[in-house]
């Protein structure tokens, strides 16, 4: 495979896990896997199933993640204590990109806000 094929896959790779990350904000927990990974054959042609798979399991994994880490952080803080987003201070950011990588500094962040919209409130 030649560099420019290479970085043509890691690109069409990436379209994919951008085309889950936004399948998954639009409905978050309406879709089944199985009509997720329908919808995005349908938006992004031409992978395996193997990949639409992995793709839509780590954008679960990383909204998960998100979650987990707001509700830990929420069962050691007093009641009351406000979290101010974005995470200036990357208190958060840094844990949920070693826990899930390959997304991007805008996704961290919207995986992040939508865990404090689902865990606090």
């Amino acid at each position: 495979m030649s560099p420019d094929s290479k970085s043509q896959a890691s690109e069409d790779k990436k379209a994919l896990l951008r085309n889950a990350f936004e399948l998954y904000r639009e409905n978050p927990e309406e879709l089944s896997r199985k009509d997720a990974i329908k919808e995005l054959r349908e938006r992004v042609p031409g992978f395996t199933d193997r990949q639409y798979e992995s793709a839509w399991t780590r954008v679960r994994s990383l909204f998960d993640n998100a979650c987990r880490l707001v509700f830990r952080w929420a069962s050691i803080n007093p009641a009351g204590t406000v979290f101010e987003l974005p995470d200036s201070q990357r208190i958060f950011l840094d844990e949920l990109a070693k826990l899930c990588r390959g997304f991007s500094e805008e996704e961290y962040s919207d995986a992040l806000e939508y865990g404090f919209e689902k865990s606090i409130f």
